[in-house]
């Protein structure tokens, strides 16, 4: 089964254990979980069933059950929330997730390969694709990505629009 990171915890909140979480996956993804896994140093996925979870402007705060201080919550911090791949919403046609960029084959609408995707970063207005030698940043928005094409794992940008080193 393949993990998928939708969050991290960067700190805790208030006295009752609440964590403060910054999402990586769509709010449709939060809105009925119940459950998310932590992965352990040696690689295996825990799950740890929600007591309660709310927005908080671009952050969630959850609680997880069992864990009713901020002295028991200390340990979450850092740590990244996992789901199952099978457990994610289904995405519409042309829609995608983030991770599923990860990896592909980046070339402009004049053939130039420009290299893979390494991650995507979140700049506030529109992601950014970073590729893997971190030469390369590309905003993530339609006048620029012109196409992706998950079968082939290509993405189509515009040349013009990108500054090339």
């Amino acid at each position: 089964m393949e993990y998928v990171v939708i969050g991290k915890i960067v700190d805790t909140f208030g006295v009752n254990g609440e964590l403060k979480v910054t999402p990586f996956a769509p709010e449709e993804v939060f809105e009925n979980l119940e459950r998310v896994y932590l992965k352990r140093r040696g690689g295996s996925y825990v799950p740890f069933k929600l007591k309660d979870i709310r927005r908080a402007g671009r952050f969630y705060l959850l609680r997880f059950e069992g864990y009713e201080d901020v002295q028991e919550a200390q340990q979450f911090r850092g740590a990244h929330l996992f789901l199952p791949e099978n457990e994610l919403p289904e995405r519409g046609e042309g829609e995608f997730y983030a991770y599923e960029l990860v990896g592909m084959e980046v070339v402009t609408d004049r053939g130039k390969k420009l290299g893979k995707v390494k991650r995507i970063e979140d700049f506030g207005v529109y992601d950014m694709l970073i590729l893997e030698d971190e030469k390369i940043m590309i905003p993530f928005v339609g006048d620029i990505v012109l196409k992706v094409d998950k079968n082939s794992r290509v993405v189509e940008v515009k040349e013009d629009l990108i500054p090339l080193p």
